[in-house]
Order: C-alpha cells, then structure tokens, then sequence
C-alpha cells in the first residue's frame, strides 16, 4: 500500500508543479485563481497522504480544516470577482 501512497504523491506533486505554471502565466486573474486553488488542495491532498504513509491521525484533522477554510476562501475570490454579483 506504502507503494500507491508515493505514487498519488508524486501524481499531487506533477499537478503542483502544472498548477504553478499556469500561475505563472494564466491569462487572466480567473484562471490564477482556479490554480492557486489546485495548489491548495494538492497541499491538503498531500496532508492526507503523509497522513496514511505514516499513520499519523491529527494530519486528517487539518486536512479537514484546510479543506473548510479553502472552500471558503474560494467562494470569497469568486464573489470578489464577480464584484458581489449572483
């Protein structure tokens, strides 16, 4: 199991790296955002998985807080771009 753990953090670590990219040069604010949110859950997807690689519970409880605090976030860029709009 240890084996497909390492290989679903080296596939999180190729989507940071892409993601970062297109931060890099996203045309527009939107699309910056879209990938700095793909950071963010790469970041708690890899919590999670050095969770499970080293039996480490706590590690699932800030994965679930991160996860809450990203959703947020996000929903906040999103009514900040629209300029408050539905």
């Amino acid at each position: 199991m240890s084996v497909l753990v390492v290989a679903a953090i080296v596939v999180v670590v190729i989507a940071s790296a892409l993601g970062t990219v297109q931060i890099l040069r996203g045309p527009d604010d939107a699309s910056r955002a879209v990938a700095g949110d793909l950071l963010f859950f790469c970041a708690t997807a890899v919590f999670v998985l050095v969770g499970v690689l080293g039996s480490i519970p706590v590690l699932y409880d800030v994965a679930l807080l991160a996860a809450l605090c990203g959703i947020l976030a996000t929903a906040a860029f999103a009514r900040m771009l629209t300029r408050g709009e539905r």
